[in-house]
């Protein structure tokens, strides 16, 4: 849920174990801030559908804040939209995800906290029908429930989107999804978040992949109930083909490049770079062939506009 400030008083939970990566700036933490080089693009879109604000009285309606728009582009820590208790929301990006070395991508939430945590579970789809979830694993005590502002530890989950603070997301790693079936993990089109739902009464509560029940934030019967989805950053995705290089009487070599495109075109006219939140980099005429040298922008997806050439921007990648 969206985070109200309030002066509390939070009494510390006692769990069984501390297996997992510890907090952002702590020594073994897996956290990636979302301005960090690693992220190459974001989600593009985003298709929600709203949980209760408390499952346990359906009466009372669904979780409303927020639209898509907000999950949609580079996490921003606090435009975020929630999903309500069980709620989902399905992403999509420019291009698949794949199997690269390390996490492959991430999932940002807003918690005020490091230790006020609303998880998801992850699956993951390259069909968008079939979804295989991530191994999640708690290890947060099941006997008292931790209510609404009440705190918990990161070091006891592994595999929930929410397990960190807002503006760090939480990795995943397509390896350990390998030997699925129905999954081509250098294909994902599709990444599916399920909220969990946090109640330790087991009518109502979801389990994790070794059949513990759920221990986290239960209930929060606001607008914002819930796991509060703020952006998925892609780390590992499909490069472009050679042939989408050429385009409508243009060549931009290389693209992939660490900054420097040649552009070769007998046409004149001007061009324009949008980054992925659509905001304008930069804008030049040219008239012939010319350069384009985006040495100083971060890594990710761009999208070049030319005017009087063609209709359609191409896309082009600062590694």
């Amino acid at each position: 849920m969206t985070k109200i400030l309030h002066i509390i008083f939070c009494i510390p939970f006692l769990s069984v174990g501390q297996s997992f990566a510890p907090a952002p700036g702590e020594v073994g933490t897996t956290a990636i801030h979302k301005d960090s080089s690693v992220f190459i693009s974001w989600g593009t879109g985003v298709e929600i559908n709203r949980g209760y604000l408390d499952i346990q009285s359906p009466i009372d309606g669904f979780a409303s804040f927020g639209v898509e728009s907000d999950a949609i582009g580079m996490a921003s820590g606090t435009d975020v939209v929630s999903l309500g208790d069980g709620g989902t929301a399905i992403i999509t990006f420019n291009r698949p995800i794949v199997n690269g070395l390390g996490a492959d991508f991430a999932v940002f939430e807003n918690g005020f906290s490091d230790h006020y945590i609303e998880l998801a579970f992850v699956e993951v789809s390259s069909n968008g029908v079939d979804y295989v979830r991530f191994p999640a694993v708690s290890e947060e005590q099941d006997t008292l429930q931790i209510g609404n502002f009440n705190f918990s530890n990161c070091r006891y989950f592994y595999n929930f989107a929410g397990k960190y603070r807002a503006n760090y997301g939480t990795p995943f790693d397509l390896e350990e999804l390998t030997d699925s079936t129905n999954l081509d993990v250098n294909n994902i089109t599709h990444v599916k978040l399920i909220d969990v739902v946090g109640s330790i009464n087991s009518q109502y509560g979801t389990f994790d992949s070794q059949g513990n029940i759920i221990n986290d934030t239960h209930p929060t019967p606001f607008p914002s109930s819930g796991f509060d989805l703020d952006a998925l950053g892609v780390i590992n995705e499909q490069p472009l083909s050679v042939s989408t290089n050429n385009f409508n009487n243009v060549t931009v070599t290389p693209n992939p490049s660490r900054g420097v495109y040649f552009v070769q075109t007998e046409k004149r006219g001007g061009y324009f770079v949008l980054n992925s939140l659509g905001q304008l980099i930069r804008k030049e005429p040219f008239n012939g062939d010319f350069e384009i040298n985006m040495v100083n922008e971060k890594a990710g997806i761009y999208f070049l506009h030319f005017t009087g050439v063609t209709e359609q921007p191409l896309r082009i990648i600062k590694i």
